[in-house]
């Protein structure tokens, strides 16, 4: 303890000539649990407060959920606090607030976290800042918004365009939401980035060639692509759906 405090006095670590430093927020609330998410993240349930088991839970998001956003990033700032002196006199190139779905945040909230981020940290005038978002309507009515508290870029957790395979996914969205979500996506932001995901119940090679189709025709810069994966201590662990054979995937 006493080698490590004495490394983390300010001025002593030279890391000015290092590279940029990239930094990640996590903001852990979701409407609902997917049964196929390991991620640390909680459901909120209608009370404000929140479930901690792994297991997914199949009851009605509830919108008017409270996230305890003032809290958290008073937490957040302390945490940040105790690893400054770390990282002295390096430069923030990018930043990624992800969850949980970060977009139960509102756009206050997050405003005065980019806020606090660029009080403690020198950020480089070009740093990219990214928010994942979820396309339910009740949060993509707050994409420009977002874009006025500093986000740069939005990430949009689609997963699917097919109504049968999100359904199986347990998201809370349906094909429309997400087609709506991405061009509210479009409107307001230079570049946004879509999650896709294959290898899903019932899903056929051509359904995965249909929702890739059309993630391209609504023009995102970037498109991530993930295989469904069976995780441990989740409920698809406890509950398994059948995939598509491995030489699909």
């Amino acid at each position: 303890m006493k080698d490590l405090q004495h490394h983390m006095r300010p001025g002593l670590l030279q890391l000015a000539a290092l590279p940029p430093l990239s930094l990640y927020v996590h903001l852990p609330w979701c409407l609902k649990k997917c049964p196929y998410c390991d991620f640390n993240s909680h459901e909120l349930r209608a009370d404000g407060a929140q479930t901690l088991h792994p297991a997914a839970s199949l009851a009605a998001p509830t919108p008017t959920s409270q996230v305890p956003e003032q809290r958290y990033i008073d937490a957040l700032m302390a945490d940040l606090e105790a690893a400054l002196p770390l990282v002295w006199g390096r430069t923030v190139h990018s930043i990624f607030i992800g969850g949980g779905t970060p977009s139960l945040f509102s756009p206050q909230a997050i405003d005065r976290l980019i806020g606090d981020i660029r009080a403690r940290l020198k950020l480089e005038p070009d740093c990219e800042i990214t928010l994942e978002a979820n396309p339910g309507t009740f949060e993509k009515n707050r994409f420009r918004a977002y874009r006025i508290a500093g986000v740069t870029r939005l990430s949009v957790g689609v997963q699917s365009f097919n109504d049968a395979h999100l359904k199986a996914l347990g998201r809370v969205h349906d094909r429309a939401q997400a087609i709506a979500a991405v061009e509210e996506a479009a409107q307001s932001f230079d570049t946004f980035n879509l999650d896709i995901m294959y290898a899903l119940p019932g899903q056929t090679l051509q359904n995965v060639e249909q929702d890739v189709h059309t993630a391209l025709a609504l023009g995102p810069k970037h498109i991530s692509i993930y295989q469904l994966t069976i995780e441990p201590n989740t409920y698809f662990a406890k509950f398994p759906p059948v995939v598509p054979e491995e030489d699909l995937g």
